[in-house]
């Protein structure tokens, strides 16, 4: 039924006479609407009329010698009865709706867009210290003085604006960008080596070549000075740019214990609710919220409110309590340790693997995996001069 026929109220009748298609054409000359009528008999009908139009409807029946008997009402004065019986739930309902409206003159959320180098964290901080988190009263809020305080604790911070939607604040950063040097700009700088290793090829684009191939480098050797002798003008500083390619031999080691403490599920896990309004926590259980003995607790918060339109600062917080029983074993996995050094090998190397090895020992309750590797890359670094 349609919000506007329950708000007019709707009645099913039986009409029950001699000639009640003659009440039919009385009704419509009378102008009462008429609708669903079902013959049960040559005598009886049954239809439906609005609740209002009930009262003419009956005077027409006594002049056509019909009677006329309600078989069942929705709507109309009906919905008046249902309010009276239910005026505290009324009342109660009306009390939240306000709640929520004088709540959406908050910020109880705060979302944050467009940072990369700034982390979340640091400006809900520099927020607070502005004054504007989580609680703060929205109408009376000067973004020009937000945005200028920001900047001026967060230098970082190129532009920032703030837009409130309901009790939902969304903070859009966008952070400054160093002007990258330009070509005649670039300080003077020397290559050196980024690790031990035996020279293969040399191969610089500018600069001047200090070493040779065949010849052993150690870590932080200068491989091309960036210092050139010049006839007219002395030294001249330039910066040099090259590879210089060369076998080197690499070691990574990944230890964990060979026992520890593992833990199994036991038990049912059962759930405890509360509920926090604003920084006010409310706990709908007997005893304190700290972790029980032997159980892992799972933590979630659901926010009242309509996702992406409005927040309130009414949570619901469910905590899953999870028993377990502790026991000392191990789940160390060498085949695995060996696969996650053998990745970390593949991205930082800048060249080709010629051959790797992996070995596996225990000792003093600790599991070891190896991976040596032989390869040959790219050990040019650029190291800018003082």
């Amino acid at each position: 039924m349609r919000i506007s026929d329950r708000m007019r109220g709707v009645v099913r009748l039986e009409i029950f006479g001699a000639l009640p298609p003659a009440l039919l054409n009385a009704a419509a000359d009378g102008g009462i609407a008429l609708w669903r009528a079902e013959s049960v008999d040559e005598n009886t009908l049954r239809l439906c009329c609005w609740e209002g139009q009930l009262d003419a409807l009956r005077a027409l029946a006594e002049r056509a010698g019909c009677e006329v008997t309600v078989l069942s009402r929705s709507g109309g004065r009906g919905n008046l009865r249902f309010l009276r019986r239910r005026a505290p739930l009324l009342a109660g309902l009306l009390l939240a709706a306000l709640a929520v409206l004088a709540s959406s003159l908050f910020v109880w959320q705060i979302e944050v867009r467009g940072s990369r180098n700034l982390s979340r964290g640091e400006i809900l901080r520099a927020l607070s210290d502005c004054g504007f988190a989580v609680g703060s009263f929205w109408p009376g809020l000067d973004t020009e003085r937000l945005r200028s305080e920001m900047q001026l604790r967060c230098p970082g911070i190129g532009w920032m604006s703030v837009n409130v939607s309901g009790s939902r604040a969304v903070v859009l950063v966008v952070e400054r960008e160093e002007k990258p040097p330009l070509p005649g700009e670039a300080k003077s700088a020397e290559l050196v080596a980024a690790r031990d290793g035996l020279v293969r090829r040399v191969s610089i684009l500018e600069g001047r070549a200090e070493v040779e191939p065949g010849q052993v480098v150690t870590r932080g050797e200068t491989l091309a000075s960036g210092r050139l002798d010049s006839l007219a003008n002395g030294t001249r500083a330039v910066r040099a740019r090259g590879s210089v390619m060369a076998e080197t031999w690499r070691e990574y080691l990944a230890v964990r214990p060979a026992a520890e403490t593992l833990k199994t599920p036991r038990g049912v896990s059962f759930s405890r609710f509360a509920l926090q309004f604003g920084k006010r926590r409310f706990n709908l259980y007997f005893g304190s919220g700290k972790a029980l003995d032997g159980c892992d607790k799972i933590v979630a918060e659901y926010t009242l409110g309509v996702k992406g339109l409005f927040s309130t600062p009414l949570r619901l917080i469910r905590e899953r309590i999870v028993p377990y029983d502790s026991f000392v074993g191990s789940d160390a996995d060498p085949e695995g340790m060996a696969e996650r050094l053998a990745s970390l090998l593949t991205l930082s190397a800048e060249g080709q693997i010629l051959e790797s090895f992996v070995s596996c020992a225990e000792a003093r309750g600790l599991q070891t995996v190896t991976l040596r590797a032989h390869c040959i890359e790219n050990i040019a670094q650029t190291r800018e001069y003082d």
